[in-house]
């Protein structure tokens, strides 16, 4: 921990602290020992580990030192604490910054977390109608995080990193997926992230104020052609690697998995569970089964929902697109609050 209480209830950070002074844990009030050396970040840590549930030992030097690095920052404009105790939620956010009724909880991450443990603190703040920015640090910056990852610490179509050793943010946003291609993201470097040096108020929209999926497509790189995106299919097909269920369905009905109508090789949506083409023809297909019945707008999301993956957020919005290019291309049509298939799919034999 980077703060320990003295014996006059007064707040010390580890960088400023006495040798020969007393301190204690705010969280559990037992004695907590100074620890600091050339190599280490100034840091306190229990003379007894038994006992505190709120503050935990052996965080990181990264840790340590990212969320020293943060609290210099926000501490330049903004009224700043570091390691409070909320007693109300039984949780302590690494910093809190910003003025009471408009604090923002801030969580610096660098070693990993059970997706439980982060709900359950997501839900807290959420309890108390605080915000929380996580920003990942420099363990998740030189991983290769996975779709499930980004989504876990996605906001508002953002995730966060803090590289003390740099003493930069990076701001990762427009993420796109393509089939049969690594993953694209637009990466950011930002000193201010927040604009303190330039305003006299936090400038939280560039952290919480969502960016429309309709927008981040400005940034889309171009999809692997349509030919090879079948010789691809046919391999995976060949090797057992498509979801059975797809094959034989449509094997029964005399079609094959790399003869798809192209306009199911064009996705590019991040967030699914499923490949981009399989998403795709489960719309065409269920609204080939339902016939002249359609299909609500409302059953038909709710049937996709499963394909993404918990945290996206924009299921909503890549339905909408999807019906929409779906619409121009003529393959189906609304009305009265259905959809309906307007023509036979037609597979490339």
């Amino acid at each position: 921990m980077l703060i320990a209480s003295t014996i006059q209830n007064d707040y010390c950070l580890a960088e400023e602290a006495k040798t020969n002074e007393i301190y204690l844990c705010p969280g559990c009030r037992g004695p907590v020992r100074l620890k600091r050396g050339k190599e280490k970040v100034a840091h306190f840590a229990h003379v007894s580990k038994q006992g505190c549930s709120g503050f935990s030992e052996g965080e990181s030097a990264d840790h340590l030192a990212g969320k020293l690095a943060l609290f210099r920052y926000f501490s330049k404009k903004m009224p700043v604490q570091i390691e409070p105790v909320l007693s109300m939620i039984d949780q302590r956010p690494d910093l809190l910054v910003g003025r009471p009724g408009s604090q923002v909880a801030i969580e610096y991450q660098c070693s990993p977390i059970g997706k439980a443990d982060l709900e359950r603190r997501n839900a807290g703040y959420a309890r108390i109608g605080m915000r929380v920015w996580w920003i990942l640090g420099p363990n998740y910056w030189r991983k290769r995080l996975s779709t499930a990852t980004v989504c876990r610490f996605w906001l508002k179509g953002r995730i966060w990193f803090y590289l003390p050793e740099k003493e930069h943010f990076v701001r990762e946003d427009f993420f796109r997926r393509l089939d049969f291609k690594k993953r694209f993201a637009r990466k950011t470097v930002l000193k201010d992230p927040l604009e303190l040096s330039a305003r006299e108020v936090a400038n939280w929209a560039k952290i919480f104020d969502d960016v429309p999926l309709t927008e981040q497509i400005v940034a889309r790189p171009p999809i692997l052609d349509v030919a090879r995106q079948r010789a691809k299919l046919s391999l995976q097909l060949a090797r057992e690697q498509i979801n059975p269920a797809i094959v034989n369905y449509l094997y029964e009905k005399g079609q094959r998995v790399d003869q798809l109508p192209d306009i199911c090789l064009l996705g590019d949506v991040f967030g699914l569970v499923i490949p981009n083409w399989q998403y795709r023809l489960t719309v065409l297909l269920l609204l080939e089964k339902a016939g002249n019945d359609g299909i609500s707008s409302e059953l038909l999301e709710q049937r996709l929902s499963r394909y993404f993956y918990p945290g996206f957020g924009y299921e909503k919005a890549v339905f909408d697109c999807l019906m929409a290019e779906l619409q121009e291309a003529k393959y189906v049509t609304f009305n009265r609050e259905k959809f309906f298939i307007k023509r036979k799919l037609i597979f490339n034999n």
